[in-house]
């Protein structure tokens, strides 16, 4: 599945399960080991725009270029930024990683 997906576009070495740990700042060992099953969670919480958002980001794309891709705004962008990380960093979220780690 994650073969044509966003997440391989803009990442060759990183795994969603590390991104994930370096965001939510917790040890990767207490999340899922199933990439799949993590980049379906991802897409269920986010909008279409918001996963690509995070995507770039995470991947190092300048703004200016994920702007462009998402087609949000200069003055929308760093809400949009903020949203989509807090969303990430719910407790909805957080909750949900821990179900799928055991």
């Amino acid at each position: 599945m994650l073969e044509n997906s966003i997440w391989t576009q803009f990442h060759t070495e990183k795994t969603i399960r590390e991104t994930l740990a370096e965001v939510l700042s917790i040890d990767a060992v207490q999340i899922s080991n199933d990439e799949t099953e993590l980049y379906a969670m991802i897409k269920r919480h986010l909008t279409k725009k918001e996963l690509r958002l995070f995507i770039m980001t995470e991947a190092g794309i300048d703004d200016a270029a994920i702007q462009a891709k998402t087609g949000i705004e200069a003055d929308a962008y760093a809400k949009a930024k903020r949203k989509v990380y807090s969303k990430l960093k719910s407790k909805k979220i957080s909750d949900e990683l821990k179900s799928l780690a055991s």
